[in-house]
């Protein structure tokens, strides 16, 4: 009996110590996000560990004109969160065969005339590691030597998707997200999207009356929810999305880069990895549009952050545009990350 009583109480204390981390956790997260300086926080938050919720609240304003309040399930343009969508749908048709990582894209599009075609790999578009810049134009660097971020290089990897599979990109994209059950995911244009908002000089926030180009739909294209975002984690990083031989190729560290917010940060396909890879995920930011997100997730703890603001500040000051993001992943790190 004794013993018992000792294994109840041991447990009741430890359900009791959760409860009381996760109020801690929500307490903290409430009170910065409801400050005003140095900018109101105008978004939704996300954050499941285990399949629970442990923090889902949304602040502010889905349309400012009409006042119509944001929900926690409203849809956002991701923008370069995009990215790893693009970078699995390449990987399933390097599974398939029909992509080799190591070939040039001028394999895969002949009608580039641009020298440079016969450069760059596939395995260099994703990682961020291909140095090109625009059509007929020099490449940045000799391809594979260097790190530096190219949207125009997914736009490529649109193409060659486009190519090898004889379908458009939107429709790739929606066949993903039905297979995956990611019900409120889509192609902006083609599915709705709450309004993004641009900071003037003023300081006032203004209705972006930018849209995504289709050349762009690979970059920063996808609009989805927090709630689809955090489906895509746990079917990605639970290994349902991608052979084991193509997830380790993702979350590989290829090269490190620079955020000016996260600090130095390791980079495989469409993803930035900590070099211990307790960190996995990626930002979306384009002031023009309106639009602020981090989606990152803790394997040690199967954890998932989403953070998705339909505001846009300006990128003189990256660390004021992303301040909410930025502090609400320091308040979690510390709980999800595996002690070493």
């Amino acid at each position: 009996m004794k013993t018992r009583l000792f294994i109840l109480t041991g447990i009741l204390a430890l359900a009791t110590g959760l409860v009381t981390a996760q109020q801690s956790l929500s307490a903290r997260l409430d009170s910065l996000l409801t400050i005003k300086s140095p900018r109101p926080f105008n978004g939704v938050v996300l954050i499941t560990q285990n399949g629970k919720t442990l923090y889902a609240k949304a602040y502010g304003y889905a349309n400012h004109e009409t006042k119509q309040a944001l929900n926690i399930n409203d849809p956002f343009i991701i923008m370069s969160v995009t990215k790893q969508m693009t970078a699995v749908m390449v990987l399933q048709e390097v599974e398939k065969g029909r992509i080799q990582l190591q070939q040039t894209l001028h394999s895969y599009l002949p009608e580039i005339k641009d020298s440079w075609a016969d450069s760059i790999t596939i395995h260099q578009l994703l990682n961020h590691t291909s140095g090109v810049v625009w059509f007929d134009a020099p490449l940045a660097f000799l391809p594979g030597t260097k790190y530096a971020y190219s949207n125009f290089g997914y736009s490529l990897l649109k193409s060659v998707l486009e190519r090898t599979t004889g379908k458009p990109y939107t429709e790739l994209a929606a066949a993903l997200f039905k297979k995956s059950g990611m019900t409120h995911s889509g192609i902006t244009g083609h599915t709705p999207a709450v309004k993004g908002y641009r900071e003037m000089p003023s300081g006032g926030l203004e209705a972006s009356m930018d849209t995504i180009p289709d050349w762009h739909y690979a970059g920063a294209g996808v609009v989805s929810t927090a709630r689809d975002l955090v489906r895509w984690n746990e079917l990605l990083y639970g290994g349902k999305l991608l052979k084991d031989s193509c997830y380790q190729l993702m979350t590989h560290v290829w090269e490190h880069r620079q955020h000016t917010v996260y600090g130095a940060i390791g980079t495989g396909y469409g993803i930035v990895v900590s070099d211990d890879k307790q960190e996995m995920g990626h930002t979306g930011y384009m002031p023009e549009m309106g639009f602020t997100l981090i989606n990152f997730y803790y394997p040690a703890t199967r954890t998932s952050l989403v953070v998705m603001e339909n505001a846009g500040y300006s990128e003189k000051d990256i660390p004021r545009a992303y301040f909410f993001e930025r502090n609400i992943r320091e308040i979690l790190l510390p709980t999800v990350i595996k002690k070493q």
